[in-house]
């Protein structure tokens, strides 16, 4: 069976492998006190996660096979209701299965569905948070490059994620964990995800992008943007 997720539910259920958090505590502001002569800080990506009130997440608790049965229930359920006319018995079987798996792993289905927006909204706010400290601050992070723009082959305008493969075939990071970077000079990117460090002024500009990937397109939101940036290879 395929299964469609809700985009409640979806986003419940994916955030929790792309947000590094389950009780979600100030962000340490220790590293963003390293200062060169240039008056330029460096920090890390920790470092760009915003202050959120702590709170207790559910979802995180469950394994990886209780979200997948989870999702199978989910969907089945709301087929039922909106559209019973496209539920057949192997589905129906399907969800059931999945129930009976849940509950032998005494999970509270009906309290996490419960939960389920709240907790989507509190993530939200939590992957949006900025670092007020930051703003407009010259700084200096190391990650990765993933191209948006070229020109002649040259790279004018890109994402700095924290990993390779984010964005891609690994899950999109927090919005506070993605920088779009915009460069001084255009520089040539022999390959995905170069490592590189930049140097600029951050800025708080919460915006999204449509990222034009092998395996199709996908809108990515983005907390931070540094203009006129420099970049150096590592």
């Amino acid at each position: 069976m395929k299964v469609f997720f809700t985009p409640l539910l979806l986003i419940a259920l994916t955030l929790s492998s792309s947000l590094s958090f389950a009780i979600v505590s100030p962000t340490p502001e220790s590293k963003i006190q390293k200062q060169n002569n240039s008056g330029t800080i460096q920090i890390g990506w920790q470092d760009l996660q915003g202050k959120v009130a702590p709170y207790y997440d559910p979802f995180r608790e469950l394994t990886q096979k209780q979200i997948y049965n989870l999702s199978i229930y989910g969907r089945v359920v709301e087929l039922q209701k909106t559209l019973p006319n496209r539920v057949t018995e192997k589905m129906i079987k399907m969800g059931e299965e999945a129930k009976s798996k849940l509950i032998a792993d005494k999970v509270d289905i009906e309290g996490l569905f419960a939960q389920r927006e709240i907790i989507v909204a509190k993530r939200r706010k939590a992957a949006m948070a900025t670092n007020s400290l930051l703003i407009n601050r010259q700084i200096q992070i190391s990650g990765y490059l993933l191209a948006l723009e070229f020109n002649e082959g040259l790279v004018t305008e890109f994402l700095l994620v924290p990993t390779v493969g984010a964005c891609s075939h690994k899950p999109v990071p927090a919005a506070n964990q993605l920088i779009l970077v915009k460069t001084k000079q255009a520089f040539e990117a022999r390959s995905p995800y170069v490592p590189i460090r930049v140097t600029g002024t951050l800025q708080s500009n919460q915006q999204n992008k449509n990222l034009n990937l092998v395996d199709g397109n996908k809108q990515i939101q983005m907390a931070y943007f540094i203009d006129d940036g420099m970049v150096t290879e590592l």
